[in-house]
Parts: structure tokens; sequence; C-alpha cells
């Protein structure tokens, strides 16, 4: 087995009330999602930083174990479990990551959408700019709040303006632009 360390964004349950998260609560909230995966004893808690009164971050070591295989001679990681839970191919972790980013990506270029179109609505006219930052910094904040400059992988957000349409895009998966895997959205 070995140990790797995670930061889980823990909302504070209502049982924790106003009261500050402490290292043995957050442990047993961890311990118990997913379900008969974890142990109280694979989760050991290294930090609790409560962000706010309903937010809070736990830096953890937890029990891993990685099955891996030999491929032409060099050992590559074939699958992983958490603590008791099944092992799970790295392949379909990666895959379903991907997933969730590409629609976390298009839900922020739906709120910039709403952002352009609110711009729009309130000034008669699709904003002027030069690049996907100057659209923000126009937004931002009175169009458009909390900032969005980023997609899912962390790669800078394009916008380009068109005669009567913006269109705005994440590079996608590949981080390669002009690819099928770029997503767009246009707002008219």
């Amino acid at each position: 087995m070995r140990f790797l360390y995670f930061l889980f964004p823990i909302l504070l349950l209502s049982a924790c009330g106003g009261r500050s998260l402490s290292s043995g609560n957050a442990r047993g909230i961890i311990a118990g999602i997913p379900q008969e995966t974890l142990e109280k004893e694979d989760v050991d808690v290294a930090k609790v930083s409560q962000t706010s009164g309903s937010e809070a971050i736990v830096e953890t070591r937890l029990k891993t174990a990685f099955r891996l295989e030999r491929v032409r001679g060099k050992w590559e990681v074939r699958e992983v479990r958490l603590g008791h839970g099944q092992w799970e191919k790295v392949d379909n972790l990666e895959r379903a990551l991907e997933m969730v980013r590409v629609e976390e990506t298009r839900k922020l270029l739906d709120q910039v959408a709403v952002s352009v179109q609110a711009y729009k609505k309130a000034t008669g006219s699709l904003p002027e700019f030069s690049g996907y930052i100057s659209l923000s910094d126009i937004l931002s904040p009175k169009f458009m709040t909390p900032l969005v400059r980023l997609d899912s992988w962390r790669r800078p957000l394009g916008a380009e303006r068109q005669k009567n349409a913006v269109i705005i895009w994440s590079i996608g998966p590949d981080g390669r632009p002009g690819t099928d895997d770029d997503i767009r959205k246009v707002v008219e």
C-alpha cells in the first residue's frame, strides 16, 4: 500500500452546526464517502483549514494501492484502489475525469454566454474586445461574478468578436487548438 496526498473540500454538514471542523470529525466524514470504500484507519488527516463558516479544506493521506503491469519491459500503473474499495482501471478513471472536465467547461462557457447576453441587454450591443481577457475584463464584475478565465484543465479560454456574434471556446481535452475536441459557444 502507498499513501497519496489528496485535498478534500468538505462542506460542513448540519451535524457540525456552527462549530469548527476537527481532524476527528473530518476523518469520519471522509471515511463515510464513498460507502464501504474507506475506513477510519485508511484516512490520516494532516491539516484542516476552515475557509468559511460552511466550507473547509482537509489535507489527508489516504491508504491507496496500485496494481502495476510490465508492458514492453516498462512498469505501468493499470489499476488503483482506495482503502478497501474495488480495483478501478486507471484508463476508466481518466476517461471519467475527462467527461467531467468537458461538462464543467461547457458550464463555464454557458456562464460566460449568460454574462455576454446580460451585457447586450444592458447596453444594446455585444461587447467590443480583443481576446478573452479583454472580454472578461469588460464583463467582470458587473455581468460576470465570479470571474471566469480558465477551463477545467486550467488553460485560458479564448474569444473573438464576429459581426453579430461572440464566440467563446476552450481548446478541450487534447490541449491543441482547432481540433475536433474543442468546446465552443456562440452568443448572438
